[in-house]
């Protein structure tokens, strides 16, 4: 036999053996990335529910403050609704209980829920924003480590899901946490007005960028242009024209419409996860 002949039976068989190791790498670095998207997706559909809550709570607590006592029970029952929110999030894997954000969350809420009524009303509602702050940035970070932006047929897609649907959210929380409170109070003072005029300019904003974008349905942004009439003309006077409780679930109705997109737009990353 010949050496070219002895080098040919050496090559070949290592040239298939390298290309089955190759593969078999691939497929195991596949099967990797697809279980680290999955558990990302799962995280995002159950936190964008603690932080529908979490709003939730801004605006019943800056309405007991302004004086509503009479939501009491509902806090109550909102606080069991978030403990076991945190709890699911805390089941899916260990990732989540060691990220140091995600912990910072859980320690900030804990105090929050025990002192909430001892602060003004300003102070509470600063105090949620920064909790809901930080998780938006925790679904953003789950989003990059968990190779999310792969799943999105353009690269701004992710951005426009879990970043800029979700501060459009934020900021009609915002609103219901003020106007709440205005409402309940029975008054509009200078700051309120200064606050809930920013607010109402940045919800016109982003519902004209979100339906460009995303394509907001018509009804959503039906919802969001009511939200913003009632602020101008019944919210933003000296003695609001609206009762607490109504406007109350007509931010939430806008909020539903936000948080239901975000919810098929992460329903359709899954479908692409191969």
């Amino acid at each position: 036999m010949t050496l070219s002949e002895n080098v040919i039976i050496f090559v070949i068989p290592a040239a298939i053996g390298f290309a089955l190791i190759a593969g078999l790498l691939r497929l195991r670095h596949n099967r990797i990335r697809r279980a680290q998207q999955l558990r990302g997706l799962e995280w995002l559909e159950k936190l964008r529910f603690v932080l529908a809550h979490l709003q939730q709570h801004r605006g019943l607590s800056s309405g007991y403050i302004a004086g509503n006592h009479a939501l009491q029970d509902d806090l109550n029952n909102l606080h069991n609704v978030i403990r076991r929110d945190m709890e699911v999030i805390n089941r899916v894997d260990e990732w989540i209980r060691e990220n140091s954000r995600w912990q910072g969350i859980e320690e900030h809420w804990q105090r929050l829920t025990t002192r909430f009524k001892s602060l003004e009303r300003d102070d509470n509602i600063n105090q949620h924003n920064r909790l809901l702050t930080n998780l938006i940035y925790l679904i953003e970070d789950i989003a990059e480590t968990h190779h999310l932006t792969a799943l999105c047929q353009q690269k701004e897609q992710g951005q426009r899901v879990w970043h800029d649907l979700l501060v459009a959210a934020e900021h009609i929380g915002q609103a219901r946490a003020i106007g709440t409170a205005i409402t309940a109070s029975g008054q509009c003072d200078s700051v309120s007005r200064i606050q809930m005029s920013y607010l109402s300019s940045k919800i016109e904003m982003t519902s004209q960028n979100l339906l460009g974008n995303l394509g907001l349905p018509q009804q959503a942004q039906h919802k969001l242009k009511e939200l913003i009439q009632c602020i101008q003309y019944r919210v933003l006077v000296d003695t609001p024209k609206i009762e607490s409780k109504i406007y109350f679930n007509l931010a939430s109705g806008c909020l539903e419409e936000i948080f239901t997109h975000y919810d098929r737009e992460i329903i359709s990353l899954r479908e692409r996860v191969r």
